[in-house]
């Protein structure tokens, strides 16, 4: 689990950066990149595409600093305008699918046996399979939760909903994962 971001320190950023302040913008560079770069990293798992999300987040930031409301923490803000620049590359990709001997040389060898390495391998194919299954909020709510260790409040922040929208969200992604699993002869998570 990642540090939390100072906010007391990012909003002062922020305000700089409204001002058109580039060291401000520097110093949030420093601050929010390894966060911005994670968050789009474990999405679309291309170092690329992850590096641009952090570049066309940062200069949305600088061009949208005053509109910061200081409704949330700025982090969530700032994930906030990731979040969307996510969703715009999302929508201009194709779908892609990965090949078995494209990962070979990183399947542990020495650890377990093969047997143990297909039934992971079966078991992580059928948790993205039920995972593509969920709506992209309920997806998305799974992810920020349990991948990036976000708060309820913070998800509810990122995706613009209350926060009993979220728990119900997590609920019902909850319940449809352990039905897929159950569904697919999969053992319950």
């Amino acid at each position: 689990m990642t540090q939390p971001i100072d906010d007391v320190q990012a909003r002062d950023l922020l305000q700089r950066c409204a001002q058109k302040d580039e060291q401000a913008l520097k110093d949030l560079h420093a601050l929010m990149a390894r966060r911005i770069y994670a968050f789009a990293f474990h999405r679309f798992r291309d170092e690329v595409t992850a590096e641009t999300v952090v570049v066309d987040t940062l200069f949305e930031v600088w061009n949208s600093a005053a509109k910061f409301r200081g409704e949330s923490q700025a982090s969530t803000w700032i994930l906030g305008i990731a979040r969307y620049k996510l969703l715009a590359l999302w929508r201009q990709r194709s779908p892609s699918h990965d090949d078995i001997d494209d990962h070979a040389e990183t399947l542990p060898s020495d650890l377990d046996d093969a047997e143990t390495t297909l039934s992971r391998w079966q078991q992580s194919r059928l948790v993205q399979q039920c995972m593509s299954g969920l709506s992209a909020a309920h997806r998305e709510c799974l992810q920020l939760v349990y991948f990036e260790g976000l708060g309820l409040a913070e998800v509810a922040a990122i995706q613009q909903v209350p926060e009993n929208t979220v728990k119900t969200r997590m609920f019902h992604a909850r319940k449809n994962m352990r039905s897929c699993v159950e569904q697919n002869g999969g053992s319950q998570p």
